[in-house]
């Protein structure tokens, strides 16, 4: 979703204004090219658990640490066997809704900024991500040098209905942990805090914190209409041998985790590039 617009983009296929600003000829003008960026936001809820239960970053964990060291070395089990995310969920916010509006995803450690920071002691992080984002980016060109980084601006919480949303997950997140079975666990909230409560102030934690759960899609979007990149063969319109086969394609953001998806695109593109070759049939017969 990042690099198949860039690619098109130094290419010469995509918006003529910007092709142009980059002294980059057009081949053939598509205004959509690195438009509709849509992306997953990802926000945290962490707790103390001063039952020291969780995974910790701790002297007293060393112990457990090692045997679960060990334990993964001769047996493939224990904590370091863990993907770490041990469960999980989709909650509609409203009874109303049609569809869940979130995804969660609970850990039994504290997890801040993808792990790159760590945080001392015991603790618990439980990931509100919304599902359905309404806000829009794009992926344009920094300079016509194709080994430069591509432009990557995904307005997250553009759209008011996304803000909401989020706010309300990390209200939910807190009930969550207050509920009786964390009661032996929960030693206080440590991220967004106890002082984080008005709507506001959680909006303002959401924008310092949020993180993108690495979902990008919709650059090289799927359709007939003037935006769209691909048809329904996901062949590139007016180029002729051409075809994108990745999350760039998807119109819009599936309500979960986009890998799987992927796989069934880069299949069904497989599958009808050979049918156009006539090879489909005589593989089968093999």
């Amino acid at each position: 979703a990042v690099n198949s617009p860039h690619l098109l983009l130094l290419s010469g296929i995509g918006p003529r204004e910007m092709l142009s600003k980059h002294g980059i000829p057009l081949q053939h003008e598509l205004p959509g090219v690195g438009q509709n960026l849509q992306d997953h936001l990802d926000m945290t809820v962490m707790v103390r658990d001063r039952s020291k239960q969780a995974i910790g970053l701790a002297l007293s964990f060393i112990p457990r640490a090692v045997i679960g060291l060990f334990r993964y070395l001769f047996s493939r089990r224990g904590f370091l066997a863990s993907n770490v995310s041990e469960s999980g969920g989709f909650v509609k916010l409203h009874a109303s809704s049609e569809r869940p509006e979130l995804q969660l995803h609970f850990l039994p450690t504290f997890l801040k900024d993808h792990g790159r920071k760590l945080v001392a002691g015991y603790g618990c992080t439980l990931h509100v991500c919304q599902l359905r984002p309404k806000s829009r980016g794009f992926i344009g060109l920094q300079s016509a040098d194709p080994l430069a980084d591509p432009l990557i601006q995904p307005n997250y919480l553009s759209h008011p209905d996304d803000a909401k949303e989020l706010i309300e997950g990390v209200k939910l997140a807190r009930r969550i942990f207050a509920a009786p079975a964390f009661k032996s666990i929960n030693g206080g909230e440590t991220e967004p805090g106890a002082e984080v409560r008005s709507d506001a102030d959680i909006l303002a934690n959401i924008r310092s914190r949020a993180e993108t759960i690495y979902h990008p899609v919709g650059t090289c979007k799927m359709g007939g209409d003037a935006m769209a990149v691909v048809d329904s063969h996901l062949r590139v319109h007016g180029i002729q041998g051409l075809r994108v086969a990745d999350a760039s394609i998807m119109p819009t953001l599936i309500g979960g985790n986009t890998n799987a998806p992927c796989m069934v695109i880069g299949e069904q593109a497989a599958r009808m590039a050979l049918a156009e070759r006539g090879v489909a049939g005589l593989l089968k017969a093999a």
